[in-house]
């Protein structure tokens, strides 16, 4: 059993962005897959709006509460309410907030590792995470998930949307990656940015990527630096899983927010 997985807040615009996504895979994956569920996480707040959410398909829902960890004192100590934007400063961004919310780093921290450590992770083989404002344009003409099966992957992504993140939102995260895996050869700052993951949950439970994780969030960095998730899984997939179980996935038009990729 396999699942397409969202990540949804409470807002219209998400609400807006999400139907539109639900149409796109109802019309260009979901005709050429199998056994698979629309796995739906949101908070309580979500309930008033999933009426909504317009959709043929049929969704599963699971509640999620979002909370700071129990950091020691001198961590929480340092955590602000918005975490500056590189480029906005304090000014509004997309969502309406002075900097990067709670919110937001909650969200980095559950797609950098929690989602694995939620019990309805665990019943799926393969997931891909798409987010309210992923839209697959095009058909893709072929079972994604059998596919991945067939040729040993077990990391997907989309190939042309390998960047460099903003320097002020990995301060500290490769010094601290260097102290755990010495040997890391990554280049500073890479990232996958797509919003776009397909990920074959087993390897990630019995990896050592939640070794890596965890101790990535000891140190309250999703919090007090806005690490994000995006370096974090370029950096835990290409040091931690062989190079032949990551492959990218091709053959349709992707957009995310403002970014193409073909």
């Amino acid at each position: 059993m396999n699942c397409i997985l969202y990540l949804v807040r409470s807002s219209i615009q998400d609400v807006e962005d999400f139907n539109k996504s639900l149409r796109l895979i109802e019309e260009n994956l979901i005709p050429y897959t199998s056994s698979i569920d629309v796995l739906v996480f949101c908070e309580e707040s979500f309930e008033s709006y999933k009426s909504k959410v317009q959709t043929n398909l049929k969704l599963r829902y699971e509640t999620i509460e979002f909370k700071v960890p129990d950091y020691p004192q001198e961590i929480l100590d340092q955590i602000p309410e918005f975490f500056p934007h590189p480029t906005h400063g304090n000014g509004p961004v997309a969502w309406g907030h002075p900097g990067f919310s709670m919110g937001y780093r909650h969200m980095c921290r559950f797609f950098s590792g929690e989602l694995y450590n939620h019990s309805v992770i665990k019943e799926y083989d393969y997931y891909l995470r798409l987010d309210t404002d992923s839209f697959i344009h095009t058909p893709l003409n072929y079972d994604i998930f059998k596919w991945a099966e067939d040729v040993g992957c077990y990391y997907g992504f989309i190939a042309p949307a390998i960047q460099k993140d903003n320097p002020k939102v990995i301060e500290g995260l490769w010094q601290t990656v260097n102290e755990l895996i010495p040997e890391n050869f990554i280049e500073e700052g890479m990232m996958f940015y797509t919003n776009f993951e397909l990920g074959k949950v087993s390897w990630f439970l019995a990896s050592e990527y939640m070794l890596f994780y965890n101790e990535l969030d000891k140190t309250g960095g999703f919090y007090t630096k806005r690490w994000g998730d995006a370096p974090i899984k370029f950096l835990g997939v290409n040091l931690l899983m062989e190079p032949e179980h990551i492959i990218p996935v091709q053959g349709f038009t992707y957009q995310h927010g403002a970014v193409y990729t073909v």
